[in-house]
């Protein structure tokens, strides 16, 4: 590994469910620099540091007292000569000069909870806030690949955002359930690891072996028990036969049965089409619908696979050959194929089908985390907006307001509310929006830059008024002025910036 240098690591040791820690002095690189010198890196690896640095944290905070680790950031942590994430022992002598750049502004600023700027608190909050913050650094820094995506996103979208919800004296009670309460909790709510997710399938699959030998176990029992009674009449004998046979098509169904809905379960729950391919393959040869799934998986996986046209005439296929249009599960997994169809392209049938989805109430009722509604109503959005049906994409964005906490997201849903709002001319609920949303999120550039070219769209708007939003707006986000579309406004409305001084010329 290049650039190496000796550090001094946090030896941590379990045993009988205590940690014990000393030191050890390790060849390494610091996870910053790391990530810096590889601005891509496969993604099991990355997030196997992100792991790593979980399960440190966790053996750090169960030894003996208790303590929290302080300085919770890249700068701390040291990818060793073993490949393996190990956090530095900033209480040794020879690492005093790297504890001190740790406590620079720029660092601070970055990883430490707002009211705690001067590093003059040690808790489990500050610590849980530093693994939401090192965990949206790593995700920034570098690209994974292949990309992290579907529900693996979504849960460590979920991960930081709760990180960052901690209030310093949470280990006192009064907690909001947003907040974490262990890093025990984060680990558990990580996404597995493929060897578990492996061990997982081992386990289901062998269930599903359980299931058909039983089934079989059954079926020769049947035999046998009708064979006791066959009398000498050939009819009684042709009628112990063909139950034989029917019970033994009936266990093959039954088998195949299961297959079919550990397949569906890799495809819209997991996320994991290659196994959902392999599964509705071993069945193409006998069900239609099997061989439709186990193309659309492919698909799934590269949408590169077929040209749109072709992908449309296999979902068509699909719905006509739909067993059960109650079963939530078909109208899903056809709506997410109409996904990877071109803006504009699907409109029809994804309003359609996602209309059909919420008038099946049972699924639902699973959805504990809103995750598949979110989905839904994010395409049921996007097919609206091309439609030009912009009522209706507002209602869809409002559902997704009230379900979605990452801070990002809700960014984006509530500039996208306020220009559709201005679209439909309602500009006293759009300008009610713009003001919500900075509420929410202050240091929101999107929504400060939206509610300036609102103001200066605005006729009515007095010039010198627009030019007080701007000069407010630099002084407390200076880097608003390097944003291309600020860029943009001030050539639109001729806005000139000296200093502190702003002019709006239209």
């Amino acid at each position: 590994m290049e650039h190496q240098t000796e550090y001094d690591i946090l030896k941590l040791v379990e045993n009988q469910g205590r940690c014990y820690v000393s030191s050890d002095c390790m060849p390494g690189m610091l996870l910053a620099t790391c990530l810096k010198y590889r601005p891509s890196l496969p993604r099991d690896q990355l997030l196997a540091w992100m792991r790593q640095i979980l399960q440190e944290l966790e053996k750090f905070h169960r030894c003996r007292g208790n303590p929290c680790y302080q300085y919770v950031n890249p700068y701390s942590m040291v990818v060793g000569d073993d490949g393996k994430i190990h956090l530095l022992d900033l209480s040794s002598a020879g690492q005093q000069d790297l504890r001190k750049k740790l406590q620079r502004r720029s660092i601070r600023e970055s990883f430490l909870m707002p009211d705690n700027q001067h590093c003059q608190r040690m808790s489990l909050a500050d610590d849980i806030y530093g693994i939401g913050r090192t965990f949206q650094y790593m995700l920034a820094a570098v690209e994974a690949v292949p990309p992290i995506k579907g529900n693996t996103k979504r849960k460590l979208q979920k991960i930081i955002f709760r990180c960052l919800c901690q209030t310093p004296g949470q280990e006192t009670g009064g907690r909001s359930k947003k907040q974490y309460h262990s890093v025990h909790e984060i680990s558990e709510q990580f996404p597995k690891d493929r060897q578990e997710h492996k061990k997982t399938k081992k386990v289901i699959v062998a269930a599903a072996t359980a299931l058909a030998l039983l089934a079989v176990v059954a079926a020769g029992e049947r035999t046998f028990f009708s064979q006791e009674t066959i009398s000498d009449g050939a009819e009684t004998e042709n009628a112990g036969a063909r139950e034989s046979i029917s019970a033994a098509e009936k266990d093959r169904d039954g088998e195949d049965s299961l297959k079919f809905d550990m397949a569906m379960l890799y495809f819209l729950e997991l996320e994991d089409y290659g196994e959902s391919r392999r599964l509705f393959g071993e069945m193409a040869g006998s069900d239609l619908l099997a061989a439709d799934y186990e193309k659309l998986s492919a698909c799934m996986e590269d949408a590169d696979q077929m040209e749109e046209s072709q992908i449309k005439s296999l979902l068509a296929g699909m719905q006509e050959r739909i067993p059960d249009r109650s079963d939530y599960r078909y109208c899903l997994s056809i709506l997410r194929g109409y996904s990877l169809l071109g803006k504009g392209s699907a409109n029809e049938e994804i309003i359609r089908l996602g209309t059909k989805l919420f008038s099946l109430q049972d699924w639902t009722e699973s959805d504990s985390d809103h995750e598949k509604e979110k989905e839904v109503r994010w395409m049921l959005a996007g097919a609206f907006e091309t439609a030009e049906d912009p009522e209706q994409a507002v209602e869809q964005y409002g559902s997704i307001l009230e379900l979605e906490e990452d801070e990002g997201i809700r960014e984006q849903i509530y500039s996208r509310l306020t220009a559709l709002h201005g679209e439909m001319g309602d500009t006293a609920s759009a300008w009610e929006l713009c003001r919500q949303g900075l509420e929410e999120l202050p240091d929101s550039r999107l929504l400060r830059i939206q509610y300036i070219r609102m103001q200066c769209a605005n006729p009515e708007t007095d010039r010198q008024i627009c030019a007080q939003t701007i000069q407010e707006f630099l002084q407390e986000i200076p880097e608003i002025a390097e944003e291309p579309e600020f860029i943009k406004l001030k050539e639109e409305y001729e806005i000139k910036v000296e200093g502190e001084e702003v002019w709006v010329g239209k």
